[in-house]
């Protein structure tokens, strides 16, 4: 999916506030557990967080339908208590326009199992939107408002107030989320109408989704699905930016793991490529230390 990464690294970074709305009372997590489960070959459940009552929440993210999408979360549920000799809690958020269009059982001769998928657009994500921290308040634009206006104009009053070395990643931020809601153009006109400068031309990517709006219709391209246009450009920033997003995923999570990471290894990680990255991730689970999984 186009936006996993995002809300990955914006969950990573702040679970609680969503997980509670979801699990439907407040939680506390104590710490992300790698989503590397043994025996597995191209099969990756998106997040893991064990709670502080030792539960554990499976998150899966999901757009688009998927087929036999049930059975793959069954395979999940396994692999997750084979692994934890736990079983989770499994919530699917469906980020997809429109209404959900994924199963959520299997109900088969010999088996009846469910599991909640909650539509992120029919959830009044009022909590995130007030709270305090840039990455609550750009998933509670995913969630039910009656104007999305005045969420994006606050939003971006918010990022015109950060540090400047990190105004242009937030930006990026809110303009690929805002494509799952349609709301690239009001991003778009918000920006120009503020009082405060944001210079879109200081991230090149950027820069190209907003001219591809201007030159060959945006909104169009976002109604068929964003396949074209927009689609085009965010796609090509996500690529100039997978490698970066996969460093500060894995520094995370090897800091939610081992605790603060070694002046020597966080400038390992900044410096390896995406297979290195890949491949270190792989290495989390079975190792000890820090030092072990960058080997």
């Amino acid at each position: 999916m186009r936006y996993d990464t995002t809300i990955k690294e914006l969950l990573l970074d702040r679970p609680e506030l969503l997980l509670g709305l979801l699990v439907g009372e407040p939680v506390k997590v104590s710490r992300v557990l790698t989503t590397e489960l043994p025996k597995v070959e191209n099969l990756r459940p998106d997040l893991l967080f064990e709670l502080a009552d030792e539960r554990i929440v499976h998150l899966e993210l999901q757009a688009q339908p998927v087929t036999f999408f049930g059975h793959r979360m069954l395979s999940y549920r396994q692999r997750i208590w084979e692994t934890y000799q736990r079983v989770p809690l499994q919530i699917v958020l469906w980020l997809g326009k429109g209404p959900v269009r994924i199963p959520d059982r299997i109900s088969e001769p010999g088996l009846d199992y469910s599991y909640p998928v909650v539509n992120l657009q029919e959830v009044d994500t009022t909590e995130l939107l007030e709270s305090p921290f840039l990455e609550d308040n750009l998933l509670g634009m995913l969630g039910r408002l009656v104007d999305y206006r005045p969420a994006v104009a606050r939003l971006l009053r918010r990022i015109a107030n950060t540090e400047a070395s990190k105004r242009q990643s937030w930006l990026a931020k809110l303009v690929i989320l805002s494509g799952l809601r349609g709301l690239v153009p009001a991003v778009k006109e918000e920006i120009e109408r503020m009082p405060i400068e944001i210079d879109i031309m200081e991230n090149e990517w950027l820069a190209e989704i907003f001219h591809q709006g201007e030159e060959q219709g945006l909104v169009k391209g976002i109604e068929q699905g964003m396949v074209k246009g927009m689609v085009k450009g965010i796609e090509q920033g996500m690529a100039r930016g997978r490698t970066e997003a996969a460093r500060g995923i894995l520094a995370r999570q090897l800091e939610r793991r081992f605790g603060p990471l070694p002046a020597n290894l966080a400038r390992r990680v900044e410096a390896a490529d995406l297979e290195t990255l890949e491949r270190w991730s792989l290495q989390l689970m079975d190792s000890t230390t820090a030092e072990e999984a960058l080997r």
